[in-house]
Formats: C-alpha cells, structure tokens, sequence
C-alpha cells in the first residue's frame, strides 16, 4: 500500500520549491549587483585617494628637490662651496667664517623648519665640507669616508644637475646609525664650464609618509605602501613581515595575491616624475562580510515570507483540504464497500459541486452494484438447480439398474439393505442445501460405497484419508459422488481382482485457502483419448460433465484433472478454492 502525503502538505512543498530557487536567484542577482557597485565605489576611491596621495607626495619631494638648490641662491656660499671642493678655501678668513656662518644658518634653518629631515650633508670625493644633523650631541660624521663609491653619489653625479632620489637605506657614514632614511641628492655644478663641485643630500625619515597618510582614511580594509624602483617596500601603514613584504614586492597591478590568511587585490599608482609608486592591498573581507550578510538579510526575508505565506495558506486552503479529505472518506467507504458515506463539508468552492456529483455517483453506483449482486446471484442459483436437476435423475438411474441387478440374481437381504440406504441418500439428495459441509458430502460418499459393497462384496473396498478439519469447508452437493461412481464403473466393474478407491483431502502447503481432494482406483482404467473424444461429443456420462461446470460455477479458480490408462487405474485430482459465503438456494 502506497503511502500518501497530505493535501496541505504537497500545497506547502509545492510553494517553497516554486519560491526557494527564485529566491536564490534574487539573491545572487542583488549580492552580484551589489559587488559590482561597491568594487566600482571602492575602486573610484582608490583613484581619488591614491591621485591625492600622489599629489602630496610629489609635492613634498618637489620640495625636497628645490631645498638641494639652496648653495646656488648665495653667491658667497656658491664660491665657497667652489673653493673647498678643488680642496682650497677664500683668502681672507674672516670673510671665510662669515660664510660658513651663513651657510649654517641657512642649512639648520632648513632643517629645523621640516621635522622630517634627519640631516643635510655636502660631500665632495671623500671629504664632508659641511653637515648638520638632528641630533648633533649624539651624531657624528664618520671620518675619513670614501663618498664617491656610494651608488647613491654615483647617482647624483651622472644626473648632470639633476636631484635624484634614493630609496630606504641606513646612512652609515653617521654614528651612532640610526633609522632607515630617504634621501635626495643633487650634485652642486660648477656655471662655467659645467663640471661637478660637490654633492648635497638630505636624508627624510620615512615618518614623513606616515604624515602625508594620515590625513586620508579609505574606510575599506585595506594595506598602504610605497615601493621603490626595485620593488623594495619604502613604507606600510601596518607592519609587514618578511615573507609578506616579499610578496607585495613582486605583485603587479590587479592581481590577487593571498597574505595573513587572507584574499588582497593590488591596486598600483606610479608617482610621475619619481621611480616609485603607491601600492593599496585591498582585503576581500569585507566585501565577503557585507555580501554574506546581504544573503543573511535575504534569507531572514524569505523566511518571514514563507512564515507569512504558510500562515496564510494555514488559513485559505483549510476548507479546500477539509473538502478533499471528506471526499477521500466517502471514496474510502466505497473501497471498503461502505455506500453510507456521503460528502456533507461546505466549502463554498467548486469542491461543494464536485462533492455532490460524488455524492450522486456514489448513489447510482451502490443501486447498480446491489442489482448486479441481486442478479449474480439469482443466476447462479440458478446454474446450480440446472445442474442439479440433471444428476440426481441420472444417480437415481444408475442406483435403480444396481438394485434391477440385485433383483435379478435374488439377493433379497442385500436388495432390502439397499433401498434403505436409498432412502437416506434421497432424502440427503432432496432435502440438503446446494452448497454443503464437506463432511456431510463425504458422509454422502461413505454411504454410497457401502450400498455399492452390498453389490460388488469383496471386490470393492473404499478408503478415506482425511488430513483437514472437515467443518472448515464447503463444496457443491453432489461434487465427490459421481467421480466415485466413474472410478466404479469404468475400473472395478470390469475388473475381476478386489479393487480399492482411496479417497484422500489435504490442504496445500503453505496456503490454508486452497484444498486438494484426490479420489484414485486400481482398477482396470480406460483410453483417456477415447474418453475426452466421447466427452467432446456428448456421447460419454453427464456426471463428469456436471461435476465439472458445477466446480467451475462453484469457484473459477477451481480445477479438476483426471489421469487413467488402461491396467493401472484412474486418477482424479480437485484443486478447491476456498470461497466466501455463498447465499443458499
């Protein structure tokens, strides 16, 4: 039996699989719409932070740059600075201290008016000609120091006036050393001819980025940095680890490099003008934060919906899945052959009209079903008393020839014997029910194989082998007598040895329904072709005939099968079905 789910329960399941994927759908739409806006936001951001940021740094280090001009805005100090670098000096003193007391005053007031510059130095070949530093009670220029084999001095040199800009590096021509610095360099020119006097640096502490940063917030997750011309990171605004500041020295603009765990995507801007570029790691983070909540959101959504939605079919389909389950009722009393029920829901839907066209059917159908019944019935009756209007005239016949037979060879004690027992017989043939015990049918036979011993003496003996409560079954009347008669007449008759009909009942195997009574002889037997030939033709006995169409009628699924030959006897075997009550005649 299939197991069935509910009305309400399919309009349920129906519902949230006609929503669940659409919602999905929405939901991917609107967290894809809103990647979209919020990586455009963000990346227009990006720009507008970044091009500020470029902005101020190129500012700073144009600045810087003019600063690295400054010998060439005094004369004095100019012809000064001339004069040391050929490794001599100006031939009066006074005027000499009186320069270098300028270009003091100058080069500190440089200094001291940018908080980030950690020191200004003139360097020419391996001599410093002036220097001033931020802290000069504990800094000291480390003498001698062979300048012009730094990269840096190299630099400066070949730039033919130009200021050049050196990434982070420790100055170690200063002790104690101190912090990482950036530095511009520029080499002082002689006017005329252009040759090169001296070089000027000015080393910045890289706090000076940190200034410039602090002044814009991107309000995004995200990593800024400066790298040089080599890729070298110059500054961060979170510390880096080794590992990660390799990592970001290498990732080139747009790619997705993963760092802490984490998903970044590198946004990169050059400083035009300077080999260095600002570098933003953005963090995918918080975009996975908000588009996750955007899913959090909609589903919270969608689950007040279905809430809202189960509530409202809670209360409309109430009286749609009442008017069905009535009906379900009636059509379940009409399964279980219960007509009685009837549809009495009020729905005030369609299901009110489908009900009373239920109702009706219903009606019509337990009127046609009762007359077919009444009629079946009646006609099997019928079947029966036909049936049995033809074999009890031809029992009575055969018993009346038996006793002729008797008459004849003046046995009067076994004639006088045999009308009694015929009389018992007749009054079970008249009197008994169509359908019968089968203990009363075999009674019947017992009777009947003892008024046929009074004719054939020892050469008949009959047997009974029953294995089966006797009351449980019922069979037609009349079923069992005449195949004994056959067994009689067709094998012990001719035969002059004693013969024996055993007659056996047993229940099949496995199934109590089914009933197998086998009636056998060793008697002489007979052709079965000539037999089913005489048969065919009606030429051969009705009782055969009759217990056949009787078995049939009794129950279709019945069968009888008869087995002979001639010199080995006969064999008759009945396969009974077990029927329900059968009305009475």
């Amino acid at each position: 039996m299939h197991t069935h789910r509910s009305f309400s329960f399919q309009l349920q399941k129906s519902f949230l699989i006609s929503t669940f994927f659409p919602f999905i759908l929405v939901a991917s739409f609107i967290a894809a719409i809103y990647s979209s806006m919020y990586h455009r936001d963000v990346q227009t951001l990006l720009d507008s932070t970044a091009h500020s940021m470029v902005s101020n740094i190129r500012t700073y280090m144009n600045e810087l740059n003019q600063l690295t001009l400054q010998p060439y805005y005094t004369q004095k100090v100019y012809y000064y600075l001339k004069a040391k670098s050929v490794g001599g000096g100006m031939h009066n003193r006074l005027n000499e201290l009186d320069v270098q007391r300028e270009l003091d005053e100058n080069m500190t007031y440089l200094r001291l008016s940018r908080q980030d510059i950690d020191g200004i130095y003139i360097m020419s070949g391996h001599n410093c000609l002036y220097y001033t530093v931020s802290s000069p009670d504990h800094k000291s220029i480390v003498t001698p120091f062979a300048y012009s084999t730094e990269n840096w001095y190299r630099r400066a040199l070949s730039a033919d006036g130009n200021a050049v800009t050196i990434g982070p590096h420790v100055p170690d021509y200063v002790r104690p050393a101190g912090t990482p610095v950036v530095s511009v360099a520029r080499a002082i020119l002689s006017l005329y001819p252009r040759y090169p006097l001296c070089v000027m640096k000015i080393d910045v502490n890289t706090s000076m980025f940190e200034r410039i940063f602090r002044d814009f917030a991107l309000h995004v997750d995200a990593t800024i940095l400066i790298r040089d011309e080599n890729g070298r990171v110059v500054y961060a605004n979170a510390p880096l680890d080794e590992k990660e500041q390799t990592i970001l020295s290498r990732a080139s603009n747009g790619q997705t490099i993963s760092m802490k765990g984490e998903a970044y995507q590198i946004h990169a801007y050059p400083i035009n003008g300077y080999p260095w570029n600002i570098c933003i790691a953005l963090s995918g983070r918080e975009l996975s934060a908000r588009i996750r909540t955007i899913y959090l959101s909609t589903l919270f959504l969608y689950l007040i919906g279905m809430a809202m939605a189960t509530l409202s079919h809670s209360v409309t389909s109430r009286k749609m899945v009442h008017a069905v389950n009535a009906m379900k009722q009636v059509f379940d009393g009409i399964q279980n052959q219960d007509f009685s029920k009837r549809y009495n829901y009020i729905s005030h839907t369609e299901l009110d009209d489908l009900g009373d066209q239920l109702n009706y059917t219903t009606e019509k159908l337990e009127q046609t079903i009762r007359q077919e019944y009444i009629l079946k019935i009646k006609q099997k009756d019928s079947e029966f008393k036909a049936l049995q209007a033809q074999i009890q005239p031809h029992f009575l016949f055969n018993t009346l020839n038996n006793m002729i037979a008797l008459n004849q060879i003046g046995d009067q004690k076994t004639l006088e014997d045999s009308l009694y027992e015929l009389s018992g017989m007749l009054r079970y043939i008249l009197k008994a029910p169509s359908i019968i015990l089968l203990s009363q049918e075999l009674q019947f036979v017992q009777d009947y194989c003892a008024l046929q011993k009074l004719r054939f003496n020892d050469r008949l003996s009959c047997e009974f082998h029953l294995n089966i409560h006797q009351e449980d079954w019922k069979i037609p009347k009349l079923l069992l007598q005449p195949i004994v008669e056959n067994s009689i007449r067709h094998g012990v008759e001719p035969c002059t040895h004693p013969c024996t009909i055993h007659i056996t009942a047993e229940e099949a195997k496995g199934d109590m329904d089914i009933l197998f009574i086998t009636i056998s002889d060793d008697g002489t037997g007979y052709d079965m072709k000539q037999y089913d030939t005489d048969q065919t033709s009606g030429e051969g006995g009705i009782g055969i005939r009759n217990v056949k169409e009787r078995l049939l009628s009794f129950s279709p699924e019945s069968t009888m099968e008869i087995k002979s030959s001639i010199g080995n006897g006969t064999i008759t075997r009945i396969r009974l079905k077990k029927t329900p009550e059968v009305a009475q005649p």
